[in-house]
């Protein structure tokens, strides 16, 4: 005996508000979308299988114009995935009850609004309702073959909404022959791949000019998540984004579906000084350029320093590769010390004898002896009997630095005057 398609409506109105459960069976207590049509048909004793995925292979197929109390209708809410994933029942009258997500219950939802009208894939008719037709595994007769699906059905079965299609010149006029002329879901294919539309955007843009046409919502809710991680990404790396520059990078990461690394090259763009320093992960690395450059008697421009800075920031290149140019430059100004920069040693390493011996003398404190130093550079000068680059002796630089005109004002040189002359009064018998 055939089950009345407007019984199961009745029958399942009763539990509206059950909330929704993922995995759940119980019309009462907490059921998902699959699990409320399995068990309203299951009052009835039809029997329909657990997942949407496989629902939606059982009966046959009905449009949305040939819908009837009892059918089962199918949508496609999650784009990252082709095929459906929500179900629901039609009540009649372009509407239909589901159990629809996590924190809502099951209700009563209206099937032409733009949301669920767009996503909707089709509908199937198990045997068994009044008003049905036999399984889609059994032999049919010509009259009995599954109903033509409409332009809708036809739409989402590509995983576009109908109404976007429409909205794309090259792509409406494509899609119109596929439904007029009833051609393959191939021939669809090939065709769209021709046009430009197609051609000037990935798929992951594609999406979203879609999620945008027909859910502005849902594309403006993920636009603003978006826009957050750009803004946190640029204060991590210290990019500066002009606020009207904010929206189109963001747009652009959203569409395109930018990884860490391609949105990094693009905000690096965008570091800049600010009140004089770099910001963020761009100021550490100036920073760190500044003081090795320093510590190998290296002077750099601010520019210079500020286009590293954005080259590291933008994963184009490692603080390692720059320290390395310094480096170069140092064994350029000090060639005889090649093999000890090249083992790792700085400059400032090097010359650190020098500078004990410098700052002894001349009574002033190491950290202010650079090795721009006329004195140091000197000393890191010198050569050999052969003429090589090379260090000049201790005892030759200690003779140096007392030769210098700060050497005279200090109580060194003052001490070493009154000793002089007390022994030369010793040494003339008067004292």
């Amino acid at each position: 005996m055939a089950v009345s398609g407007q019984d199961i409506v009745n029958y399942l109105k009763q539990f509206i508000g059950t909330p929704y459960q993922w995995g759940g069976n119980s019309l009462t207590s907490g059921v998902d979308c699959s699990g409320m049509v399995q068990q309203a048909y299951q009052h009835f004793g039809l029997s329909v299988a657990r997942t949407t995925y496989d629902q939606i292979g059982q009966g046959k197929a009905v449009g949305m114009k040939d819908l009837a109390p009892g059918d089962m209708i199918f949508f496609d809410t999650d784009k990252g995935s082709a095929g459906p994933d929500h179900v629901g029942i039609y009540i009649g009258n372009g509407k239909f009850i589901h159990a629809p997500k996590p924190g809502k219950g099951i209700e009563i939802d209206d099937l032409k609004s733009g949301y669920y009208q767009d996503l909707f894939m089709g509908g199937r008719r198990i045997s068994g309702i009044e008003g049905g037709g036999p399984n889609s595994d059994q032999d049919m007769t010509d009259s009995e073959l599954p109903a033509r699906l409409s332009p809708e059905e036809l739409a989402s079965e590509y995983g576009f909404a109908y109404s976007f299609l429409k909205s794309q010149p090259g792509v409406a006029k494509v899609f119109d022959d596929y439904v007029k002329n009833n051609l393959s879901k191939e021939a669809f294919q090939a065709e769209l791949r021709n046009t430009k539309w197609w051609q000037e955007n990935s798929d992951t843009m594609r999406q979203a000019q879609a999620l945008k046409a027909t859910d502005p919502a849902t594309y403006e809710a993920n636009l603003q998540a978006t826009t957050v991680m750009v803004q946190q990404e640029a204060a991590k790396i210290g990019a500066s984004i002009p606020p009207k520059k904010l929206k189109s990078i963001a747009e652009k990461a959203y569409a395109t579906n930018m990884d860490e690394g391609a949105l990094a090259n693009v905000l690096g763009g965008y570091v800049k000084f600010v009140g004089g320093t770099l910001k963020g992960e761009a100021g550490a690395y100036e920073n760190s350029i500044k003081s090795y450059a320093s510590a190998q008697g290296v002077t750099l421009d601010d520019q210079s320093v500020k286009n590293q800075a954005a080259l590291i920031a933008r994963k184009l290149a490692t603080e390692d590769d720059f320290k390395n140019q310094i480096a170069q430059q140092a064994i350029s100004a000090y060639p005889g010390y090649k093999q000890q920069i090249e083992a790792g040693q700085t400059m400032q390493d090097i010359a650190n004898p020098y500078v004990q011996i410098m700052a002894q003398q001349l009574e002033l404190p190491p950290s202010t002896i650079k090795l721009t130093d006329p004195l140091i550079r000197s000393a890191l000068n010198g050569v050999n009997t052969d003429g090589k680059p090379t260090g000049m002796d201790q005892t030759t630089f200690m003779q140096r630095v007392r030769s210098d005109p700060r050497w005279t004002q200090t109580s060194n040189a003052q001490n070493d005057v009154m000793n002089v002359g007390l022994n030369v009064l010793k040494s003339m018998g008067l004292r």
